[in-house]
Protein backbone atom coordinates (compact mmCIF):
# COMPACT_ATOMS: atom_id res chain seq x y z
CA UNK A 1 0.00 0.00 0.00
CA UNK A 2 2.88 2.37 0.82
CA UNK A 3 4.29 2.05 -2.71
CA UNK A 4 0.86 2.86 -4.20
CA UNK A 5 0.65 6.01 -2.08
CA UNK A 6 4.15 7.01 -3.21
CA UNK A 7 3.17 6.49 -6.86
CA UNK A 8 -0.03 8.52 -6.50
CA UNK A 9 1.93 11.35 -4.86
CA UNK A 10 4.43 11.12 -7.73
CA UNK A 11 1.60 11.50 -10.23
CA UNK A 12 0.51 14.69 -8.48
CA UNK A 13 4.03 16.12 -8.38
CA UNK A 14 4.80 15.25 -12.01
CA UNK A 15 1.38 16.46 -13.15
CA UNK A 16 -0.12 19.24 -11.07
CA UNK A 17 3.08 20.76 -9.67
CA UNK A 18 4.74 20.69 -13.10
CA UNK A 19 1.69 22.44 -14.58
CA UNK A 20 1.90 25.19 -11.95
CA UNK A 21 5.64 25.64 -12.61
CA UNK A 22 4.97 25.87 -16.35
CA UNK A 23 2.05 28.29 -16.11
CA UNK A 24 3.72 30.70 -13.67
CA UNK A 25 6.10 32.15 -16.33
CA UNK A 26 3.09 32.73 -18.64
CA UNK A 27 1.43 34.69 -15.87
CA UNK A 28 4.68 36.44 -14.94
CA UNK A 29 5.26 37.85 -18.42
CA UNK A 30 1.64 39.02 -18.77
CA UNK A 31 1.81 40.72 -15.36
CA UNK A 32 5.19 42.29 -16.09
CA UNK A 33 7.07 40.33 -13.44
CA UNK A 34 9.40 38.78 -16.05
CA UNK A 35 11.19 40.26 -19.08
CA UNK A 36 9.25 40.03 -22.33
CA UNK A 37 12.37 39.42 -24.43
CA UNK A 38 14.67 36.41 -24.11
CA UNK A 39 17.65 38.61 -25.03
CA UNK A 40 17.05 40.53 -21.80
CA UNK A 41 17.59 37.41 -19.68
CA UNK A 42 20.55 37.84 -17.32
CA UNK A 43 23.61 35.54 -17.45
CA UNK A 44 22.87 34.56 -13.86
CA UNK A 45 19.49 33.12 -14.82
CA UNK A 46 20.99 31.30 -17.80
CA UNK A 47 23.63 29.76 -15.54
CA UNK A 48 21.03 28.84 -12.91
CA UNK A 49 18.76 27.03 -15.38
CA UNK A 50 21.74 25.15 -16.84
CA UNK A 51 23.10 24.13 -13.44
CA UNK A 52 19.68 22.85 -12.33
CA UNK A 53 19.32 20.90 -15.57
CA UNK A 54 22.76 19.30 -15.15
CA UNK A 55 21.98 18.40 -11.54
CA UNK A 56 18.83 16.65 -12.76
CA UNK A 57 20.91 14.90 -15.43
CA UNK A 58 23.30 13.55 -12.80
CA UNK A 59 20.37 12.32 -10.73
CA UNK A 60 18.75 10.58 -13.73
CA UNK A 61 22.01 8.98 -14.92
CA UNK A 62 22.76 7.60 -11.46
CA UNK A 63 19.19 6.34 -11.08
CA UNK A 64 19.36 4.53 -14.43
CA UNK A 65 22.61 2.70 -13.69
CA UNK A 66 22.23 2.02 -9.96
CA UNK A 67 18.46 1.48 -9.57
CA UNK A 68 16.60 0.88 -12.81
CA UNK A 69 19.07 -1.40 -14.62
CA UNK A 70 19.60 -3.65 -11.55
CA UNK A 71 15.82 -3.86 -11.20
CA UNK A 72 15.47 -5.04 -14.80
CA UNK A 73 18.16 -7.68 -14.23
CA UNK A 74 16.39 -8.81 -11.07
CA UNK A 75 13.03 -9.19 -12.84
CA UNK A 76 14.68 -11.06 -15.74
CA UNK A 77 16.47 -13.44 -13.37
CA UNK A 78 13.25 -14.16 -11.47
CA UNK A 79 11.30 -14.72 -14.71
CA UNK A 80 13.93 -17.11 -16.08
CA UNK A 81 13.97 -19.02 -12.79
CA UNK A 82 10.24 -19.71 -12.89
CA UNK A 83 10.34 -20.44 -16.62
CA UNK A 84 8.17 -17.53 -17.80
CA UNK A 85 11.01 -15.97 -19.81
CA UNK A 86 13.36 -17.90 -22.13
CA UNK A 87 16.99 -18.24 -21.05
CA UNK A 88 18.94 -17.19 -24.15
CA UNK A 89 22.24 -16.73 -22.34
CA UNK A 90 22.37 -13.12 -23.54
CA UNK A 91 22.40 -9.99 -21.34
CA UNK A 92 18.68 -9.41 -21.91
CA UNK A 93 18.32 -6.36 -19.64
CA UNK A 94 21.19 -4.50 -21.31
CA UNK A 95 19.85 -5.39 -24.77
CA UNK A 96 16.44 -3.90 -23.98
CA UNK A 97 18.10 -0.81 -22.50
CA UNK A 98 20.08 -0.27 -25.70
CA UNK A 99 16.93 -0.93 -27.74
CA UNK A 100 15.14 1.80 -25.78
CA UNK A 101 18.04 4.18 -26.35
CA UNK A 102 18.03 3.54 -30.12
CA UNK A 103 14.22 3.66 -30.33
CA UNK A 104 14.06 7.17 -28.88
CA UNK A 105 17.09 8.21 -30.98
CA UNK A 106 15.33 7.08 -34.17
CA UNK A 107 12.05 8.76 -33.20
CA UNK A 108 13.89 12.00 -32.42
CA UNK A 109 15.77 12.02 -35.72
CA UNK A 110 12.66 11.24 -37.77
CA UNK A 111 10.72 13.99 -36.01
CA UNK A 112 13.63 16.42 -36.38
CA UNK A 113 13.85 15.65 -40.11
CA UNK A 114 10.13 16.33 -40.54
CA UNK A 115 10.37 19.62 -38.60
CA UNK A 116 13.34 20.83 -40.64
CA UNK A 117 11.75 19.78 -43.93
CA UNK A 118 8.55 21.63 -43.08
CA UNK A 119 10.55 24.73 -42.13
CA UNK A 120 9.47 24.65 -38.47
CA UNK A 121 12.93 24.00 -37.00
CA UNK A 122 16.47 25.27 -37.53
CA UNK A 123 19.70 23.31 -37.15
CA UNK A 124 22.33 24.46 -34.69
CA UNK A 125 24.87 24.88 -37.46
CA UNK A 126 25.53 28.51 -38.16
CA UNK A 127 24.11 29.65 -34.83
CA UNK A 128 26.08 31.01 -31.91
CA UNK A 129 27.11 28.25 -29.56
CA UNK A 130 30.09 26.90 -27.70
CA UNK A 131 33.09 25.86 -29.81
CA UNK A 132 32.57 22.35 -31.07
CA UNK A 133 28.83 22.43 -30.37
CA UNK A 134 26.62 20.70 -32.87
CA UNK A 135 23.34 18.80 -33.12
CA UNK A 136 19.79 19.95 -32.77
CA UNK A 137 17.36 20.99 -30.09
CA UNK A 138 13.65 21.49 -29.60
CA UNK A 139 14.45 25.01 -28.44
CA UNK A 140 15.43 26.20 -31.91
CA UNK A 141 11.86 26.67 -33.08
CA UNK A 142 11.48 29.68 -35.35
CA UNK A 143 9.59 32.32 -33.37
CA UNK A 144 8.48 34.51 -36.31
CA UNK A 145 5.67 32.20 -37.42
CA UNK A 146 2.13 32.85 -36.27
CA UNK A 147 -1.36 31.35 -36.42
CA UNK A 148 -1.85 27.79 -37.56
CA UNK A 149 1.84 27.14 -38.28
CA UNK A 150 2.88 28.25 -34.78
CA UNK A 151 0.20 26.03 -33.27
CA UNK A 152 1.29 23.02 -35.34
CA UNK A 153 4.93 23.68 -34.51
CA UNK A 154 4.21 23.79 -30.79
CA UNK A 155 2.25 20.54 -31.02
CA UNK A 156 5.19 18.73 -32.63
CA UNK A 157 7.57 20.01 -29.97
CA UNK A 158 5.24 18.83 -27.20
CA UNK A 159 4.87 15.47 -28.94
CA UNK A 160 8.64 14.99 -28.97
CA UNK A 161 8.97 15.87 -25.28
CA UNK A 162 5.98 13.73 -24.32
CA UNK A 163 7.64 10.61 -25.73
CA UNK A 164 10.34 10.95 -23.06
CA UNK A 165 7.87 11.76 -20.32
CA UNK A 166 5.70 8.75 -21.08
CA UNK A 167 8.60 6.37 -20.57
CA UNK A 168 9.68 8.24 -17.46
CA UNK A 169 6.22 7.66 -16.02
CA UNK A 170 6.30 3.98 -16.96
CA UNK A 171 9.69 3.60 -15.26
CA UNK A 172 8.28 5.09 -12.07
CA UNK A 173 5.08 3.06 -12.27
CA UNK A 174 6.87 -0.29 -12.55
CA UNK A 175 9.20 0.41 -9.60
CA UNK A 176 8.85 -2.39 -7.07
CA UNK A 177 10.13 -0.62 -3.93
CA UNK A 178 8.80 2.50 -2.25
CA UNK A 179 12.30 3.98 -1.92
CA UNK A 180 12.85 3.52 -5.66
CA UNK A 181 9.66 5.47 -6.37
CA UNK A 182 10.86 8.43 -4.30
CA UNK A 183 14.32 8.27 -5.92
CA UNK A 184 12.85 8.29 -9.42
CA UNK A 185 10.41 11.06 -8.52
CA UNK A 186 13.34 13.21 -7.41
CA UNK A 187 15.23 12.38 -10.60
CA UNK A 188 12.35 13.14 -12.96
CA UNK A 189 10.93 16.17 -11.15
CA UNK A 190 14.34 17.86 -10.88
CA UNK A 191 14.58 18.18 -14.65
CA UNK A 192 10.90 18.21 -15.68
CA UNK A 193 10.20 21.30 -13.58
CA UNK A 194 13.11 23.10 -15.23
CA UNK A 195 11.84 22.10 -18.69
CA UNK A 196 8.29 23.23 -17.81
CA UNK A 197 9.55 26.61 -16.59
CA UNK A 198 11.66 27.13 -19.71
CA UNK A 199 8.78 26.13 -22.02
CA UNK A 200 6.36 28.44 -20.23
CA UNK A 201 8.80 31.33 -20.43
CA UNK A 202 9.53 30.70 -24.13
CA UNK A 203 5.84 30.48 -25.04
CA UNK A 204 5.03 33.60 -23.03
CA UNK A 205 7.59 35.51 -25.12
CA UNK A 206 6.34 34.10 -28.45
CA UNK A 207 3.30 34.71 -30.64
CA UNK A 208 1.59 31.56 -29.34
CA UNK A 209 -1.85 32.31 -27.89
CA UNK A 210 -2.00 31.97 -24.07
CA UNK A 211 -4.89 29.48 -24.17
CA UNK A 212 -3.03 27.28 -26.66
CA UNK A 213 0.12 27.51 -24.53
CA UNK A 214 -1.83 26.41 -21.45
CA UNK A 215 -3.35 23.52 -23.42
CA UNK A 216 0.08 22.36 -24.57
CA UNK A 217 1.44 22.67 -21.03
CA UNK A 218 -1.47 20.55 -19.79
CA UNK A 219 -0.68 17.83 -22.35
CA UNK A 220 3.00 17.95 -21.37
CA UNK A 221 2.09 17.53 -17.68
CA UNK A 222 -0.53 14.79 -18.12
CA UNK A 223 1.70 12.36 -20.04
CA UNK A 224 3.91 11.38 -17.08
CA UNK A 225 0.99 10.49 -14.76
CA UNK A 226 -0.49 8.42 -17.60
CA UNK A 227 2.81 6.55 -17.86
CA UNK A 228 2.81 5.98 -14.10
CA UNK A 229 -0.71 4.56 -14.36
CA UNK A 230 0.35 2.19 -17.15
CA UNK A 231 3.32 1.01 -15.07
CA UNK A 232 1.12 0.49 -12.00
CA UNK A 233 -1.33 -1.57 -14.05
CA UNK A 234 1.48 -3.82 -15.25
CA UNK A 235 2.71 -4.44 -11.70
CA UNK A 236 -0.75 -4.95 -10.16
CA UNK A 237 -0.61 -8.23 -8.17
CA UNK A 238 -4.07 -9.21 -9.44
CA UNK A 239 -2.79 -8.97 -13.02
CA UNK A 240 0.37 -11.01 -12.53
CA UNK A 241 1.07 -13.55 -15.23
CA UNK A 242 3.59 -14.57 -17.86
CA UNK A 243 2.49 -11.91 -20.34
CA UNK A 244 2.52 -9.19 -17.67
CA UNK A 245 6.01 -10.18 -16.48
CA UNK A 246 7.40 -10.19 -20.01
CA UNK A 247 5.76 -6.82 -20.76
CA UNK A 248 7.27 -5.46 -17.54
CA UNK A 249 10.75 -6.57 -18.59
CA UNK A 250 10.44 -5.01 -22.03
CA UNK A 251 8.91 -1.71 -20.87
CA UNK A 252 11.29 -1.29 -17.93
CA UNK A 253 14.28 -1.90 -20.19
CA UNK A 254 13.01 0.47 -22.88
CA UNK A 255 12.25 3.13 -20.26
CA UNK A 256 15.79 2.91 -18.85
CA UNK A 257 17.28 3.28 -22.33
CA UNK A 258 15.05 6.23 -23.17
CA UNK A 259 16.18 8.03 -20.00
CA UNK A 260 19.84 7.43 -20.88
CA UNK A 261 19.08 9.09 -24.21
CA UNK A 262 17.57 12.07 -22.38
CA UNK A 263 20.75 12.48 -20.31
CA UNK A 264 23.21 12.31 -23.19
CA UNK A 265 21.32 14.03 -25.99
CA UNK A 266 18.71 16.26 -24.35
CA UNK A 267 20.81 17.45 -21.40
CA UNK A 268 24.53 17.05 -22.04
CA UNK A 269 24.56 17.84 -25.77
CA UNK A 270 22.09 20.73 -25.63
CA UNK A 271 23.26 22.40 -22.43
CA UNK A 272 26.97 22.27 -23.35
CA UNK A 273 26.21 24.51 -26.33
CA UNK A 274 25.03 27.31 -24.08
CA UNK A 275 27.34 30.13 -22.90
CA UNK A 276 27.69 28.60 -19.44
CA UNK A 277 31.03 27.69 -17.79
CA UNK A 278 31.63 23.97 -18.27
CA UNK A 279 33.07 23.68 -14.78
CA UNK A 280 29.73 24.73 -13.27
CA UNK A 281 27.90 22.19 -15.40
CA UNK A 282 30.12 19.23 -14.55
CA UNK A 283 30.09 20.18 -10.87
CA UNK A 284 26.29 20.26 -10.88
CA UNK A 285 26.11 16.84 -12.54
CA UNK A 286 28.65 15.44 -10.07
CA UNK A 287 26.58 16.78 -7.19
CA UNK A 288 23.53 15.00 -8.60
CA UNK A 289 25.54 11.77 -8.76
CA UNK A 290 26.87 12.15 -5.18
CA UNK A 291 23.40 13.03 -3.91
CA UNK A 292 21.87 9.85 -5.36
CA UNK A 293 24.73 7.66 -4.09
CA UNK A 294 24.23 9.03 -0.58
CA UNK A 295 20.50 8.38 -0.85
CA UNK A 296 21.29 4.85 -2.02
CA UNK A 297 23.46 4.28 1.04
CA UNK A 298 20.65 5.56 3.25
CA UNK A 299 18.23 3.17 1.53
CA UNK A 300 20.51 0.16 2.08
CA UNK A 301 21.04 1.07 5.73
CA UNK A 302 17.29 1.45 6.24
CA UNK A 303 16.56 -1.93 4.64
CA UNK A 304 19.19 -3.64 6.79
CA UNK A 305 17.75 -2.10 9.94
CA UNK A 306 14.29 -3.36 8.95
CA UNK A 307 15.68 -6.85 8.39
CA UNK A 308 17.34 -6.82 11.83
CA UNK A 309 14.10 -5.71 13.48
CA UNK A 310 12.16 -8.46 11.71
CA UNK A 311 14.67 -11.08 12.89
CA UNK A 312 14.37 -9.83 16.48
CA UNK A 313 10.60 -10.17 16.29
Amino acid sequence: MAIVVAQVVSMLFLGLVTWIVGVLPLLGVRKGWLKESESQQTPTMINLFSVLTFFGGGVILTSCLTHMLPDVNEVVAAAIEIGSFPDSGLPVAEIFVLAGFLMIYILEEVLHHLLVKCGHLQDKEGMDSKPGGHGHSHDNVISSEEGIQATARGFLVILALSIHDLFEGVALGVARRESSVWFLLLAFASHKWVIAGCLGLKWARSALKPLVAILYMTVFCVVSPIGVGVGMALTDPSQEGEMTTNALIVLQGLATGSLLYVVFFEILEKERQKPVPGVLQVMAMTLGFIFMVLLGLAEVKSERNEEVQMELL
